[in-house]
């Protein structure tokens, strides 16, 4: 067996993890490495990431590099292009063979091709709940809908056990130039306090994450009345929360999957514990959408050529910057866009109610607001951050194209004592 490099993207853990655990039972040595990759961490297009999400992921490589050294292994940091990174380590270790854990979305793809000229790639699927060759082989290229979707995968619902750590074949030999984490101010990002508002601070980190996955569903028991509660906006248990750490890794779907099994077998099923699997599958669902689809995703007609779009207005750059700083004359909207802006994080009502009102109200490009909440979320997901905005577009598969939401009913509903507004728009919270 040959020697190998794993490259870590959005998959920060040790335990549950295919592709590492093959990676290693692959290669005589493996060499650890994580590349902060300049479309991101150094765009010159647009803000990609925000102080929140890059605390968040320097948290998740902090831990993760602990117990890589805990296994005996050395974790090395890099920045620049991975096409271009990764071959000059590989050189450098006398590395041989590249592994990675397969990404969905288009940009995402593209980095693997382009690594693949340069060096032989090794692509393992991991960042679904279900196999992405079944789903491939159901559908095809065709772009089904939600509802098709979830009706053909709940058939025969079948999902992966969990797999051991995997740390067999971890070097612990380091290369100098590619030993320090960088700080959060060396990646050119300033700090930002924890806003005293927010109902709850996440930690990145497979420890983490556990925690929050077990306190959540087993001490508190929020999964048992999560349907009831999940359209909450103040407080930390209306929302399992669990997306940030699905989103860089820090869990597997997997893991989620089968402790909301382990619960439904000791404590009883209810419509609750199948909403929190109801979302995994969205989650899936828009993982094969953007693995189906590629560009399409990001293109502003989507899915929906035929579809005619309305101009922007002429104004469409001072609507888009109030819409960003929580300035437009909807106080519900502002509310949740604040919150977004000061934590980095924002409810499931909320994202669906700011951008109903950026595209139908301010009749902007829906991907402007799709930008700004890839700048802004920790939970940051291309295939579900992109394909929910296209999806309330109406240009995506919703079978109804203008899902319009009526601001102030939302507000009357889901805020009816203003008890959210006044939070965060404590000026004017009417």
């Amino acid at each position: 067996m040959a020697k190998g490099v794993f490259c870590f993207r959005n998959d920060l853990r040790l335990n549950d993890h295919p592709a590492l655990c093959r990676a290693s039972l692959e290669t005589k040595e493996l060499f650890l490495i994580y590349v902060f990759e300049d479309r991101i961490w150094r765009s010159s297009r647009f803000g990609r990431i925000n102080a929140h999400r890059a605390r968040f992921i320097l948290e998740s490589l902090a831990e993760l590099k602990s117990n890589v050294e805990k296994s005996g292994g050395i974790l090395h940091f890099a920045r620049g292009n991975i096409s271009e990174v990764l071959p000059r380590f590989m050189e450098e270790m006398d590395a041989s063979d590249c592994f990675l854990q397969a990404e969905s979305a288009w940009e995402e793809k593209r980095v693997e091709e382009k690594l693949s000229l340069a060096v032989p790639v090794t692509l393992i699927e991991g960042p679904m709940l279900l196999d992405d060759g079944e789903l491939t082989g159901t559908f095809g290229a065709i772009a089904p809908t939600f509802s098709q979707f979830r009706r053909e995968v709940e058939k025969n619902l079948s999902v992966r056990p969990l797999q051991a750590a995997a740390s067999s074949s971890f070097s612990p030999l380091t290369n100098p130039r590619y030993a320090q984490l960088p700080s959060i101010e060396q990646l050119g990002i300033g700090k930002v306090p924890l806003d005293p508002r927010q109902s709850f601070a996440f930690i990145g980190g497979e420890s983490h994450a556990k925690e929050r996955l077990l306190d959540w569903v087993w001490s508190k028991e929020a999964l048992r009345t999560y349907k009831e509660t999940r359209n909450g906006l103040i407080g930390p248990d209306f929302s399992s929360r669990l997306s940030a750490w699905l989103s860089n890794g820090c869990i597997s779907a997997q893991a989620v999957f089968h402790e909301i099994r382990r619960y439904e077998a000791k404590k009883g099923a209810n419509e609750s514990t199948y909403w929190l699997l109801f979302e995994l599958l969205w989650r899936d669902y828009f993982h094969f959408l953007a693995r189906s689809q590629g560009s399409k995703l990001f293109r502003f007609h989507g899915l929906s050529k035929q579809r005619s779009s309305p101009s922007e207005p002429k104004n469409a750059e001072e609507l888009h910057e109030s819409w960003k700083r929580g300035e437009t004359g909807d106080a519900f909207v502002n509310a949740n866009m604040n919150e977004l802006r000061k934590t980095g994080w924002m409810s499931n009502r909320g994202r669906q109610n700011v951008a109903s009102f950026l595209i139908h109200e301010l009749r902007l490009d829906w991907r402007r607001g799709a930008r700004w909440f890839e700048e802004q979320l920790i939970d940051y997901d291309p295939c579900s951050n992109y394909g929910n905005w296209l999806y309330l577009s109406g240009f995506g598969t919703d079978p109804r194209p203008n899902r319009v939401f009526n601001m102030e009913k939302q507000a009357r509903t889901y805020d009816p004592n203003m008890e959210y507004r006044t939070l965060w728009n404590p000026s004017s919270p009417c």
